[in-house]
Formats: structure tokens, C-alpha cells, sequence
């Protein structure tokens, strides 16, 4: 049979259009084609209201307006390394699902050569045994090898790939979700301090009153200098505690831009929330929120994907001591172009052909034992990813219980303060109206305007403490997202 070289180039190109291109060249470091196989980004999901779907997130720049939590979360969410870096994790784990896909597929080898020989041959006694080539050789073949049976190894492989996308993915979600709830944390902190800082210069405004008006009785004769010297000290600790907060705000402006991920110099305003949350029901019964976070928590998804990866792996590590049958086949052209075999003979062309195709069986008789002991390490990882598994089952749980009834305890405390805070506004009010009265006492007037400011102080820690609490539970729920954070 005489092949020629454009037949060979031929089937080349017959064996690759037959073939889908992924198998015959897998780029790793491009990986839009594997995107596909990632279940997806949730950070759509997470920065989208329930209300609006159709928004869009990752806009380009601040926005020029007052931020809310939303765009707050949108530039953490966007910006974050971390978020970027995980992402990179999930996608570089779907390229090693198509790889092992890739091993149903034959692999196919082309070779070719050339090569330029000059051959000068003398005998002493014939002459005519003399030879003076100049030869041109070339070569060129076709391989195919097909793995056809493995009795198993290639779908665990596959399926222990798979395994790990889906804890890679859960990795990702848990990541985005730790990015949420360190920008929200850093958004509600800022808004805290904002209060604190408006409460303090309401107690500054409340003593220089005070002091004016204790400085007026003093000048009209009718009061007396300890008054006037004790607002003095209540105007001047309320003045103190208003630069303290100025402070405090500026130091949570920039750790607001880092967890947004700008420098920590960047201009912008937040958007003023109420000082009062919503009193409604906000969470389930706490049993059912322990078995809603231990079904769908990242950690937990996380755990179990690896406790099934780890049971992929024992059925590979066992099919890798079973026999597998391959079909290898080889096409192949020799030429040599100038050959000349005796002197006083003319140079000939000589053209080989050769084709085999035939069937391999390989049996693994013998490895030293090395097969069971691989066997029972891959059983030990598995009964670690098992333990993994009931630790983070029964640390979620705990979590879940915990920041339950914390959430409980604040709101409890944020009535307590809401009441706490109405009634020392009303006892300041009897007691500034008694001392421009003449009826009442700096003592008295003092004390009661101490009171109202620790009263707004605790308003203010009570809703922060509330806040933290419910971004708590929803990160230990696993299930982070506006819908999570209820407020007017």
C-alpha cells in the first residue's frame, strides 16, 4: 500500500476535526472556555435585592451621592483580593474537571523528520562493491493511543474533580460572604460613631447652656460661683468628648475605604439611617435556622464535597491495580531519495509504508503491596474529611444557638435603652426648667443632663450591638445579603 505524505497530513486533519478541540489542547491559563462548569459567582446574588433584580453590580467608580450599604458592600464585594483570589481558585479546579474529562479521549501524535546523509564506500578487493551515496531520508508517523477500558479509575478521577469544584466553590461563597460582613460591620461602625458624635455635641450644646445660664444667675447675684465653676467643667468634659468622637470618626472613614478597598484618604458621605430598627420578626425559630445553616452553610457545603472527593479518590487508588485495555495504532512513511546499493548502478528513490494496529493489555501482577497500603492511606484521608465534617456540623450549630440569643438579648436591650433614653429626656427637661426657676440646684440640673447622655450612649451601643449581632447570625446561617439586614 502506498501512502503518500499529503494523505498522512490528510488524516491528521481528519483526526482533529473528529476530535473536540479541548481534548487536543487544553489551555489552562484561559479559562473562559471552563467558566461554565463554575457554578457561579454568588456575588450577584448577594448584592442584589429581592425587590431588584435587574441591578447591576461592580459599577466603575464611587457613586456621587451619599452611600448606602449597598454600594458600601458593592465596592468591598468588587475591589477585595480576597474575593478575586478564590474566584481564581474555583476556576482553575473546573479546568481540572475538563482535564479529566479530557482522558476519555484519545491522544494522537504526529512525527516527522528529515535528514541529509552522504555515505562514500571503498572496497579494496571489488571494486564494484564501491558506493558514494547522497541521501535525503524522510520520515514521518501517525500514533494513536486510546485508553478503551480502566475498570473505573478515570470516572473516580472525574468525580473526585468534581468533588473539589464544588468545595472550591463553597470556599468562594464563604469568602464573599466574610467580604459582606466585614464591609457592613465597617459601614455600621461608621454610622455609630456618626451618632456618637452627634450625641456628644448635643451634650456639648445641653452644658453650654447650662454654663450660660449658670452664668447669668451669677452675674445677677442670684447664684452662686460653685454653680458657674461646676458647668464650666461639665461644658469643658462635654467639649472633650466631642473632639474624642471627631477622632473616632475619621479612624472609621478609613477603615470603611480599606474594607471598600480605596485608600484611606477617599472622600465620601454616608447616607443617615434611622436610630431605630424595625421591631418585627426577623428570624425563624432557632431550630430552624440550625438546620437551614447545616444544610446550606459554605463551610458545611465545603465539608461534604471533600468527604465525597476523599471517597472518589479510594475508588481510584483501587481501579490503579486493575487491568486496562488500550488500542494503539501507528502510520508511518520512510523515504530515501538518492540511494544507490552497488557502484556503476544508478541512484534509486525507496519509499517504506508501514501500518500497525493492535490491542494492549495490562495486568498488574505484583506491586510490592504498595496497592493496599495506598488504599487504606486514601481510607484514613476519608475518615478525616468525616471528622471534619461532624466538627463543622456541630461548630455551626453552636454558632447559629449563640448569636440567636444574642440577637434576642440586644433587642430586649434596645427597648430597655429606647425607654431609658425617653425618661431621662423628661427628667431633664423638670430639671432645667427647676434651676431657671430658682427652685432647683446645679447638682440637680447636672446630674440630670449626665444622665440623659449616658442614656443616648447607650441607645447608640445598644443599636450597634443589635446590628453586629444580626450580621453575626446571618454569617453563621451562611447565607449573607441585604435581605439579611432589615431596617427603616
Amino acid at each position: 500500500m502506498s501512502v503518500s505524505w499529503r494523505q498522512i497530513v490528510g488524516l491528521c486533519c481528519a483526526l482533529s476535526g473528529a476530535l473536540p478541540m479541548n481534548a487536543l489542547a487544553l489551555q489552562l491559563t484561559d479559562f473562559t472556555e471552563f467558566q461554565g462548569r463554575v457554578a457561579g459567582s454568588p456575588a450577584k446574588e448577594m448584592l442584589t435585592p429581592a425587590e431588584d433584580s435587574a441591578l447591576a453590580p461592580c459599577a466603575a467608580g464611587l457613586p456621587q451621592r451619599q452611600l448606602t450599604l449597598l454600594d458600601v458592600v458593592e465596592q468591598a464585594l468588587c475591589n477585595s483580593p480576597r474575593s478575586t483570589e478564590a474566584w481564581s481558585v474555583a476556576k482553575a479546579q473546573a479546568a481540572q474537571v475538563a482535564v479529566q474529562k479530557s482522558n476519555y479521549l484519545p491522544r494522537v501524535n504526529v512525527t516527522a523528520g528529515a535528514a541529509k546523509v552522504r555515505n562514500h564506500v571503498e572496497n579494496s578487493l571489488f571494486s564494484s562493491l564501491d558506493q558514494d551515496n547522497n541521501i535525503t531520508n524522510r520520515t514521518a508517523s501517525l500514533r494513536l493511543s486510546w485508553l478503551l477500558a480502566d475498570l473505573g479509575q478515570r470516572s473516580a478521577k472525574l468525580g473526585q474533580a468534581q468533588a473539589l469544584l464544588s468545595a472550591a466553590n463553597a470556599a468562594h461563597d464563604a469568602t464573599l460572604q466574610e467580604v459582606f460582613i466585614t464591609a457592613a460591620q465597617a459601614y455600621f461602625d461608621n454610622l455609630t460613631t456618626q451618632a456618637t458624635l452627634t450625641a456628644f455635641e448635643d451634650a456639648e450644646s445641653l452644658a453650654k447652656e447650662s454654663l450660660a445660664a449658670a452664668t447669668a444667675k451669677f452675674q445677677a447675684g442670684v447664684g452662686l460661683l460653685t454653680d458657674q465653676l461646676q458647668a464650666q467643667t461639665a461644658y469643658a468634659q462635654a467639649r472633650l468628648d466631642r473632639i474624642k468622637a471627631e477622632g473616632d470618626l475619621k479612624n472609621a472613614h478609613g477603615t470603611l475605604s480599606a474594607a471598600m478597598g480605596l485608600m484611606a484618604n477617599t472622600p465620601f458621605q454616608l447616607l443617615k439611617r434611622s436610630q431605630s430598627l424595625d421591631q418585627g420578626d426577623f428570624v425563624h425559630r432557632v431550630d430552624v435556622l440550625i438546620q437551614q445553616a447545616t444544610e446550606s452553610h459554605p463551610v458545611i457545603v465545603a465539608a461534604k464535597a471533600k468527604v465525597l472527593a476523599a471517597e472518589e479518590n479510594i475508588k481510584a487508588v483501587r481501579a490503579e491495580g486493575l487491568p486496562t485495555l488500550n488500542l494503539n495504532t501507528e502510520l508511518s512513511r520512510s523515504d530515501q531519495m538518492g540511494y544507490q546499493q552497488l557502484a556503476n548502478f544508478p541512484a534509486s528513490n525507496v519509499y517504506s509504508t508501514s501500518v500497525n494496529i493492535g490491542l494492549q493489555l495490562n495486568v498488574p501482577l505484583f506491586e510490592g503491596f504498595s496497592r493496599s497500603y495506598q488504599v487504606q492511606s486514601a481510607e484514613a484521608e476519608r475518615q478525616t474529611r468525616v471528622a471534619e465534617l461532624n466538627r463543622a456540623l456541630q461548630q455551626v450549630s453552636l454558632e447559629v444557638w449563640k448569636s440567636y440569643h444574642a440577637l434576642m438579648s440586644e433587642r430586649e436591650n434596645l427597648r430597655a435603652t429606647d425607654e431609658l433614653t425617653r425618661h431621662a429626656q423628661e427628667a431633664f427637661n423638670v430639671a432645667q426648667g427647676r434651676y431657671q426657676a430658682g427652685v432647683g440646684n446645679m447638682i440637680e440640673l447636672l446630674g440630670a443632663q449626665n444622665a440623659l447622655s449616658g442614656a443616648r450612649q447607650q441607645h447608640i451601643k445598644s443599636l450597634a450591638a443589635l446590628r453586629a449581632a444580626r450580621l453575626k447570625l446571618s454569617a453563621n446561617m451562611g447565607n449573607v445579603g441585604l435581605w439579611a439586614i432589615v431596617e427603616p
